[in-house]
């Protein structure tokens, strides 16, 4: 897995949950590459343990960022059924 530290800019998007993942080929494979928009003052070792995290739950099968995507798309499908009765 590859982190791309990042100066944080205001006029930039990023993809905050991470539903789709960009690749870097390194030495003919295909590795992840995270970029990581950092402000001055933050704590990188935090941010990129979490980044560590997510990457081994994703190999692993569970895909934090789709889940709340879909407890999202849920509660959003519930709560309009409620408003249309």
């Amino acid at each position: 897995m590859i982190k791309e530290p990042l100066e944080w800019k205001k006029e930039n998007e990023y993809d905050r949950l991470g539903l789709e993942e960009e690749y870097t080929e390194f030495l003919g494979n295909k590795v992840v590459c995270h970029s990581l928009p950092i402000r001055p003052g933050r704590n990188l070792a935090v941010i990129c343990e979490a980044a560590a995290v997510n990457h081994r739950q994703k190999k692993m099968g569970y895909n934090a960022a789709q889940e709340l995507y879909r407890r999202v798309q849920e509660n959003l499908t519930k709560k309009s059924s409620d408003d249309d009765e």
